[in-house]
């Protein structure tokens, strides 16, 4: 029997792809039509990522493309007003969130492109995509800089690895600010779960995620880094933003009814995690950033904020890992 295997499927969803390891009764679903979206992750019986609750309101909604699965953010969360300033240019990216802010980009709801799909010993089961600014006039009309993505989803050992590479095709320094939005399924509410994050600091924010200030060690952000805590008691539609430890980066969602954790990995790029509990659905959000909230127009240090740029002709490299263990 053949360990790792693909298969093209469109029986839930348009031209998905299914990616199987027969050894760890592990299945991810990536939409590279919707956003190079992972819609779906199972381990040994246990759902680690939510599906939608109506899969016809996903494939036809705009919003609804960032509310499930693994959205890919470029830039993550809210620019106010959808203006900044970045190496001497103004950007005024489209309001897409009511009145007046833009959120979570466009990259998560638009189709990439299929570049390469199999399943080897070497490699486990993926697919590759990419999604190229230069094909896109209307978005370079706002950020006329040619970036190229590649994201590589791949199922190996149990662990769906998600790497993703940024390329300056332009001639001049872009702006960059990326992050994901998985969204762990966890029981009702989050009753029974608790969660470990290795913070060292948290930025304080609005109901909106706007930095409002320096951050700086918290009760919450000791707590939630020494004993973990209680998902069942965060408020819906909560959001705290923190600060991760330099080599310790995994975080961990114990459903402890159940028996197993789900246990996520950033890379050094993604010095922030934004914690959030969808109203909408049974789920609870660990997103990395790469930048804090609107960075561009904090005035901090860029530093601190992780307010940066990507040069020309530079190839910025990212990568998660999510899978589950047994308690």
């Amino acid at each position: 029997m053949t360990r790792y295997t693909v298969r093209e499927s469109s029986d839930s969803f348009p031209n998905a792809y299914e990616l199987f390891d027969a050894q760890h009764h592990a299945r991810a679903v990536v939409l590279p039509e919707f956003g190079s979206n992972a819609i779906a992750f199972e381990s040994g019986g246990s759902t680690i990522i939510e599906l939608p609750q109506d899969r016809q309101a996903f494939v036809e909604g705009y919003a609804d493309k960032t509310m499930y699965g693994t959205p890919i953010l470029f830039p993550p969360n809210r620019i106010r007003g959808g203006k900044f300033v970045f190496d001497g240019r103004s950007y005024e990216l489209p309001p897409n969130e009511p009145p007046d802010n833009h959120l979570h980009g466009e990259l998560g709801r638009r189709a990439w492109n299929v570049v390469e799909y199999g399943a080897t010993e070497e490699s486990g089961a993926y697919v590759r995509c990419r999604f190229d600014y230069a094909d896109h006039p209307d978005l370079l009309a706002t950020f006329p800089h040619p970036l190229r993505f590649t994201a590589m989803h791949s199922l190996k050992d149990g662990i769906l690895r998600l790497s993703i590479e940024v390329y300056n095709a332009g001639e001049r320094q872009a702006p960059f600010a990326f992050g994901l939005h998985p969204y762990f399924a966890v029981p009702a509410n989050g009753d029974g779960c608790s969660l470990h994050v290795p913070a060292v600091d948290e930025w304080p924010v609005t109901n909106q995620a706007f930095v409002s200030g320096l951050p700086q060690p918290t009760a919450f952000s000791a707590a939630i880094a020494r004993d973990g805590i209680d998902i069942g008691a965060y408020p819906p539609a909560g959001c705290n933003m923190l600060t991760l430890q330099a080599d310790d980066r995994v975080s961990a969602i114990e459903v402890k009814a159940a028996g197993y954790r789900i246990c996520y990995r950033v890379d050094r790029q993604f010095p922030y995690l934004l914690l959030f509990k969808p109203p909408w659905s049974s789920a609870f959000s660990l997103e990395p950033y790469t930048y804090v909230t609107d960075a561009f127009n904090l005035p901090y240090p860029a530093e601190q904020t992780g307010a940066r740029g990507i040069a020309p002709g530079e190839t910025l490299e990212l990568q998660t890992e999510v899978w589950m263990e047994k308690v």
